[in-house]
């Protein structure tokens, strides 16, 4: 009998260095291939500051409840929540692709006659991840998508790993891409695109 088989992740994990069966474990049970869409909230902390971390807290559900209908109509489940951070999985990059750009145009529905209107920055990213389902999710694509979502992207932008945009190419009209520039994409650490939605004087 494998006795790895009852042991949940983290206990797993503790395993690693002593037990090498530990790994196909692991993957066997957790590994899969997903797309992972990470949701920021601009104005967080000056929310925070201006208004206490309940009022800023509140907001920024109200905003995740407006993008709900995007976000689930593609089949998206949210695995967790970091403060105002989402972190949401999907099985397929179109589905995710199809969300953010979905929740886009709710967002601004929802900003309506707002005094305090709340923008979304979203990161996309693509391959293999460790998937703990309603818990948390590991991978290279996760941290690519985190970092754009949290730290890279603008209110409003849509960027994009350069594997999650090679899962989804060709884009479907109106969207294309523009690689980041060189400074930008030193600040991510790696190589990005934005995913922006063509103007008619394009």
């Amino acid at each position: 009998m494998n006795k790895l088989e009852f042991l949940p992740f983290e206990d797993l994990l503790a395993q690693y260095f002593d037990h090498p069966s530990v790994e196909r474990e692991i993957a066997q049970r957790y590994r899969s291939q997903a797309a992972v869409m990470v949701v920021d909230f601009t104005a967080m902390a000056r929310r925070t500051d201006e208004h206490g971390i309940i009022y800023a807290l509140a907001v920024a559900r109200a905003a995740e409840r407006a993008m709900a209908p995007a976000v689930s109509g593609q089949g998206g489940t949210l695995v967790k929540r970091v403060a105002d951070t989402l972190f949401i999985v999907y099985s397929s990059p179109h589905a995710a692709l199809e969300a953010a750009c979905a929740a886009m145009p709710l967002l601004a529905a929802f900003n309506e006659g707002r005094a305090d209107p709340i923008y979304a920055c979203i990161g996309l990213g693509f391959g293999d991840v460790l998937l703990l389902p309603g818990i948390d999710m590991y991978g290279p694509e996760v941290n690519r998508a985190f970092v754009l979502g949290e730290d890279i992207a603008a209110g409003g932008e849509i960027l994009s790993s350069e594997a999650f945009l090679s899962a989804v190419s060709p884009l479907p009209a109106p969207l294309h891409a523009e690689r980041a520039p060189a400074e930008r994409a030193a600040t991510a650490g790696f190589d990005f695109y934005a995913l922006r939605t063509t103007g008619a004087g394009d």
